[in-house]
């Protein structure tokens, strides 16, 4: 009886893993293309906005702004150089993708990497998936979770033999989503400024 239970259990286990997998590759066909990979093979993303009659002089603050207004998390870190008309950020998204068997989880993060490039009437948005940050645990324990981490681009599906295809395939299609959320994001920002035009209008 119990050996026909553990057999039962099994073949239902691993039903569930192929249709994890094949819904994971159908989601990731979904994107194909809309992600490419820059010169050093990180999964890149970039916009270019045309912003007539607004200068660098009103673009650039409205770039700085959104990190002030807009972001999920606070910035691990940021550089700016106004002259140049240029900011760096180094973000995370936070979760991308979680997954547990009983009292063990696992949650996935993305770091990631926004610079957003600025001159009179136009900008430029890049977004870079750089790692994963990848922290496994048992809520039973007290102990602290164990925290490991990996380039973008050495997992599924940037890397088709990378392991464990159907989380980390979830775990990109995710990430990705959050980037374009994220440009639309600065892309109204720039546009419409981070609360209103009408409240950011200089003659006030």
């Amino acid at each position: 009886m119990v050996k026909k239970l553990l057999f039962s259990l099994l073949i239902l286990f691993s039903c569930t893993i192929v249709a994890q997998t094949k819904k994971t590759r159908k989601m990731l066909s979904e994107i194909k293309e809309q992600w490419t990979l820059d010169d050093s093979g990180n999964v890149t993303y970039q916009k270019i906005l045309e912003l007539p009659e607004l200068s660098k002089d009103i673009i650039y603050p409205r770039s700085l702004n959104f990190f002030s207004y807009n972001l999920e998390n606070e910035p691990l870190s940021l550089t700016e150089d106004r002259e140049l008309g240029m900011l760096l950020v180094k973000g995370v998204f936070d979760r991308v993708h979680s997954t547990g068997v009983f009292l063990d989880y696992t949650h996935i993060h993305c770091l990631n990497l926004i610079r957003i490039d600025v001159k009179d009437e136009k900008a430029r948005i890049l977004v870079t998936l750089s790692a994963y940050e990848i922290e496994s645990g048992n809520v039973g324990e007290d102990d602290l979770p164990l925290i490991s981490s990996s380039k973008v681009n050495q997992e599924f599906p940037i890397n088709p033999s990378g392991r464990n295809k159907t989380m980390m395939g979830k775990a990109f299609y995710k990430s990705h989503m959050r980037a374009i959320s994220l440009m639309d994001k600065i892309s109204n920002a720039l546009e419409n400024g981070n609360t209103s035009p009408s409240l950011e209008d200089r003659d006030w």
